[in-house]
């Protein structure tokens, strides 16, 4: 796999939910090797002192547009200064990233889940597009899950895919009042295969409650990533194996009976 260090021009940056936009990009070489999965290390803090680089799942990659996006939250320098990119302004990136992306499960029938919150929904998303573009159109539930409902992500677009979408609360505001492995606990079966990114603790929960059913559950982790490509050992996973390894290379997706959690 290209990685690709692109000095690209921003199409589009707007703001989806309160502290929450989508930034779209013309990155061609870029959106043709994108994965669900993989991410983009992106430099564009306004501070003179900021070196380091931040990772950003990819939201959406289109081969055809040449158009590559991702969803972030407006925390920190990277991001303060990822808002104020305007359309026709330049964003350095370097990607794709990642050595072990989502492996959609090939079983003939089979029930793909999505279990998303916050940061964690882009790259589902992602996965679902591609999915849905299959030959034959599959089975897809996304869960996603947030504090309240202006919080959540993502729904009306989901919706329009043709996604079931299955909304949590944790205030109860929309959808089912409560976590989201409540949502999850009523669709475990045989033939589900589960698709999970968001908070550790999310993930924790989700992947224990697979492994319990006996479900396949693939998770993609969020660490620190400043190099992106190996060399800086920010961001190392324990392993049930018992070794250890690099989220951005041998990651970050992760079969979830593999991850040692702390």
């Amino acid at each position: 796999m290209s990685v690709l260090h692109i000095d690209a021009q921003v199409v589009d940056n707007r703001e989806v939910i309160k502290d929450h936009r989508v930034i779209t990009c013309l990155a061609p070489d870029l959106a043709e090797l994108a994965r669900p999965g993989h991410f983009v290390n992106v430099l564009a803090s306004e501070a003179a002192s900021s070196i380091l680089r931040k990772p950003f799942s990819i939201y959406h990659a289109d081969p055809h547009t040449g158009l590559v996006a991702m969803l972030y939250q407006v925390k920190g320098p990277t991001t303060v200064g990822m808002a104020h990119k305007r359309a026709g302004d330049r964003i350095d990136l370097v990607g794709p990233l990642g050595g072990n992306v989502f492996e959609p499960d090939p079983r003939p029938g089979v029930h793909h889940v999505m279990v998303g919150g916050g940061y964690g929904v882009p790259p589902l998303v992602f996965l679902s597009k591609v999915l849905g573009q299959a030959a034959q159109t599959p089975q897809i539930t996304f869960i996603v899950g947030a504090r309240s409902k202006d919080r959540l992500l993502c729904q009306d677009e989901l919706a329009e895919m043709g996604v079931n979408v299955r909304p949590s609360t944790e205030d109860g505001s929309h959808g089912v009042k409560g976590r989201v492995t409540d949502v999850l606990s009523e669709i475990l079966a045989d033939d589900v295969a589960v698709y999970c990114c968001g908070p550790d603790a999310m993930m924790r929960a989700v992947g224990a409650m697979c492994i319990a059913s006996g479900v396949d559950c693939q998770v993609s982790l969020e660490a620190p990533m400043p190099c992106g490509i190996g060399v800086c050992m920010g961001c190392v996973v324990d392993t049930t194996d018992g070794i250890r390894v690099r989220a951005c290379c041998e990651g970050p997706v992760f079969d979830a009976r593999k991850v040692v959690w702390k």
